[in-house]
């Protein structure tokens, strides 16, 4: 990390270190926040608007007062993440995280709705999405269960789960771990939505099953129907990944991951790889 590596904080500039969290914040005293990831590739923010519009709504659960710069202000936000990669010299690829958390006051009872915003910047690599040369294996986390509730769709501060799916993969040297809601239904990975090819048919948990509503996930479904492949959103469980053909991952950044192997089973990479082929020829 660069020592002076900068990030936005309620639209002002400010360095890393002049920014460290307090520990009356509101994020970290009660995982009181809200947090999108956004993929720039070229200076271009891609989906920024499919992000905003999720962030807003999820803001909107939680209550948030919404300032206009999240709604009908939105390029000064998009001018502000440019401004900052500018500042960080960042001028390819880059991962943006904008984090909105509740301003200060109160103890489980806030005094205000009013919040705070943080953008943050990490330059990728790779300058467009790139399949995986070796696929994913991957297993099932089963310690705990996701609830599926209003805040299931959304990115919030309380994503103790998926640290906990994450510290799992790491114990029994898997690439990743998919995780169960309560009615042990699979429902996405730790920072992926999943797929599945079975039979020709693209099968992805619905979002009232309880998984993130990923914005590359909802991308896979319009690709999709665009170049004529059969796709469903369907509750998933073990059984389907032993039948499936082909499994991958999406999420915004990394944009799609193969897997090669869940248990025994092995699987291909046809339509995955065809799909971030044609996301890429847009994603520039």
């Amino acid at each position: 990390m660069k020592i002076n590596n900068q990030i936005v904080l309620n639209g002002t500039f400010k360095t890393e270190q002049e920014s460290s969290i307090c520990f009356q914040n509101r994020a970290f005293l009660y995982g009181d926040s809200i947090f999108e990831t956004i993929r720039v590739n070229n200076r271009n923010i891609l989906f920024f608007e499919e992000h905003l519009t999720r962030l807003v709504s999820g803001m909107k659960i939680l209550k948030y007062d919404i300032p206009d710069k999240f709604t009908i202000f939105r390029d000064k936000l998009k001018d502000e993440i440019l401004s900052l990669l500018n500042r960080n010299k960042i001028f390819k690829s880059a991962r943006v995280r904008i984090t909105v958390f509740r301003k200060f006051g109160g103890f489980y009872t806030p005094e205000t709705n009013e919040i705070n915003y943080l953008i943050s910047t990490l330059q990728l690599k790779a300058e467009k999405f790139i399949l995986n040369t070796n696929g994913l294996q991957i297993s099932v986390f089963n310690e705990l269960k996701k609830p599926i509730n209003k805040f299931s769709p959304y990115k919030t501060g309380n994503s103790l789960l998926y640290t906990l799916a994450g510290i799992y993969k790491t114990e029994i040297a898997v690439n990743d771990c998919l995780v169960l809601n309560e009615k042990n239904q699979i429902i996405e990975a730790v920072s992926s939505n999943l797929f599945l090819v079975i039979n020709k048919t693209l099968i992805t948990p619905p979002v009232s099953d309880g998984c993130i509503n990923g914005i590359m996930r909802n991308e896979i479904i319009t690709y999709a129907k665009l170049y004529d492949i059969p796709c469903i959103e369907h509750s998933v469980y073990e059984n389907d990944l032993l039948s499936a053909e082909e499994i991958f991952l999406t999420n915004s950044i990394n944009g799609i991951q193969w897997v090669v192997a869940y248990k025994d089973k092995r699987y291909f990479k046809r339509i995955s790889d065809f799909l971030l082929r044609k996301i890429n020829d847009v994603a520039v």
